[in-house]
């Protein structure tokens, strides 16, 4: 068994978000978590001055961690707006630029789930700026109906790993959709932490036992950057920790989606 993590890159900057409502929406939700005795005061607070960082993602604090860790991470970034996702592609390039040269791959955080004129605008907007010609996707709110996947096939990604249980952490082996291929995503952090950190490991750990044991060939995990941050998100932040350090204890090997994609070819 092999694990594929990707990190979904939903903010960028604090300014992105002056005319929506992520940051009222973010406050509320804290002051009911700091209410229901979820997180300390102290999160709750640092919550509330994020408004005046510099950054809202974290993704040179996470390629760092990934990097000693042997992480073969993919990073999907947004070419549209969709709730709450407000940066646009001339601040996403640079950021792009970043994980490429740190030796990651990078990807569409896609937002149309519905039309293919919408699909194939991402998919060659991102082809534009970026110059990479192979690449894939998974959409925003892991969003898709029964023609997502064949739209997107046409579009020409290489690969999307938006299908995803929400119940519970599911193991689905990847499957061709046309010239594509599907990676069903397994565990996403907001899923399975839901402010229990003991719990949501041993639900990781419960899964992977099981799926080990049913032969399971990539087990896909989803963990969105802005969390790995100690002031505002520490539970999340030591849950990804934890994650990797139990992965690494099972001498399971990291690869990336284009990796498993080269096996599975070289398998057919």
């Amino acid at each position: 068994m092999k694990v594929i993590v990707s990190h979904d890159v939903d903010h960028l900057y604090p300014g992105d978000h002056c005319r929506d409502l992520y940051y009222p929406k973010l406050w509320v939700r804290s002051f009911v978590e700091l209410v229901r005795g979820q997180i300390r005061f102290r999160e709750f607070w640092n919550r509330l001055l994020s408004v005046f960082d510099q950054r809202i993602n974290r993704l040179p604090e996470i390629c760092a961690f990934d990097k000693e860790n042997g992480v073969r991470s993919t990073f999907f970034f947004g070419m549209a707006h969709a709730l709450g996702m407000s940066y646009n592609q001339d601040k996403a390039l640079p950021w792009i630029r970043f994980v490429k040269e740190q030796g990651y791959d990078a990807g569409v955080h896609g937002c149309d789930y519905l039309t293919l004129d919408g699909i194939q605008k991402e998919h060659d907007d991102f082809a534009q700026l970026t110059g990479m010609d192979a690449f894939g996707i998974r959409n925003h709110y892991v969003r898709y109906d029964e023609d997502t996947f064949r739209k997107m096939d046409q579009a020409g990604y290489l690969f999307d790993t938006t299908e995803f249980n929400k119940e519970k952490p599911t193991y689905k082996a990847p499957y061709p959709v046309g010239n594509m291929w599907e990676f069903p995503l397994a565990i996403m952090d907001g899923y399975v932490l839901r402010h229990d950190l003991q719990k949501a490991q041993q639900t990781v750990i419960d899964f992977i036992r099981q799926t080990a044991q049913a032969d399971g060939q990539y087990v896909t995990i989803l963990f969105h950057d802005c969390f790995y941050d100690e002031k505002c998100y520490p539970q999340e932040k030591a849950f990804y920790e934890w994650l990797i350090k139990y992965i690494k204890s099972l001498h399971l090997e990291f690869v990336s989606y284009q990796d498993a994609i080269k096996e599975l070819e070289n398998g057919r």
